[in-house]
């Protein structure tokens, strides 16, 4: 009777007990894959038979590398039944707390994780588009939609037609602007792009020219089809590897000139060593084809407790 008594007891003595025992019944565990692609990495969620809806703060708190569950990541990625015709619907969250609309790095771990369950090719769908994947456990090529060049899809407030020569910043060359399912600048530069990244990436992105941000592209020659690229994410900061910055830098190559059309190599940050290994393959021909592809690490299985949305 006395064990029976005690939480009422408790609720009297300590009014604040209530509110304790509410906070501990609102969480719940879930289960989670940590991937890993060039650097660039991911907590996997596989919503598509128990629904998980992540809050900012869920996606913060996840995303943080003091998460000693998660031990953080630069994106999370949740796996949701599809909407259309597609295989799997992948809900995208920078770990800022945004939600975006395409990641191509994250496009290739979710082929890889669906690969080691047995699906060797896959449509996700993004709120970016359609993405057709191949995959085998430990590398997936993507077919990503086609590039789009105008103000209105990147989008960009800036009063001039031409986005293949935007000037974000005095001090710098200017910008070539695509949209790649997420609005991207490429500014190429002789060298220095990683300091360049560091120093103007957070100015640039949040551009006046921008309303809704871009993820901030420095590229430099690196051989006569081989580019060295360092990003700003939009929502993330600086990376060790960005997908979609890679295919929106071959694009930017090709169609100012500088490289011809056809496969590409990109080296991120997370190559240090100038090896071409560590590096994602653009193949891009205008009006018809934009596919990347790259290698992907598998980390671990585990599991973390999670509020629930309505707490």
């Amino acid at each position: 009777m006395a064990l029976v008594l005690l939480p009422h007891l408790l609720m009297l003595v300590f009014p604040r007990w209530k509110d304790y025992i509410g906070s501990m019944a609102q969480t719940h565990p879930i289960a989670f894959t940590k991937m890993n692609g060039l650097g660039n990495d991911f907590v996997v969620i596989d919503a598509r038979r128990n629904q998980t809806v992540l809050t900012g703060d869920h996606v913060r708190v996840l995303a943080a590398r003091d998460n000693s569950d998660t031990r953080g990541c630069d994106q999370i990625l949740v796996l949701h039944p599809p909407r259309g015709d597609g295989h799997v619907f992948m809900q995208i969250f920078n770990s800022d707390g945004s939600e975006v609309e395409a990641c191509g790095n994250g496009a290739r771990a979710v082929a890889v994780f669906l690969a080691t369950q047995g699906s060797a090719t896959c449509t996700l769908e993004t709120l970016g588009g359609l993405l057709h994947a191949r995959a085998t456990h430990e590398n997936a090529e993507i077919d990503m939609p086609l590039p789009k060049f105008t103000a209105s899809d990147i989008p960009c407030s800036a009063d001039q037609e031409d986005m293949g020569a935007l000037t974000l910043h005095a001090d710098l060359p200017p910008a070539f602007m695509v949209n790649i399912g997420n609005p991207h600048a490429v500014i190429f530069v002789e060298t220095g792009t990683a300091g360049l990244a560091a120093q103007y990436g957070f100015e640039l992105e949040n551009s006046q020219h921008l309303p809704a941000g871009a993820n901030i592209n420095f590229a430099s020659h690196d051989g006569a089809t081989v580019l060295r690229l360092d990003t700003w994410e939009r929502g993330a900061g600086l990376t060790k590897a960005c997908g979609t910055g890679a295919c929106a830098t071959a694009v930017a190559a090709v169609e100012r000139g500088l490289m011809p059309a056809g496969p590409l190599t990109i080296r991120p940050p997370f190559n240090t060593h100038g090896n071409d290994v560590d590096v994602l393959d653009i193949t891009y021909t205008p009006g018809e084809l934009l596919s990347m592809r790259g290698p992907v690490t598998y980390e671990f299985d585990a599991e973390t407790m999670l509020e629930s949305a309505a707490g």
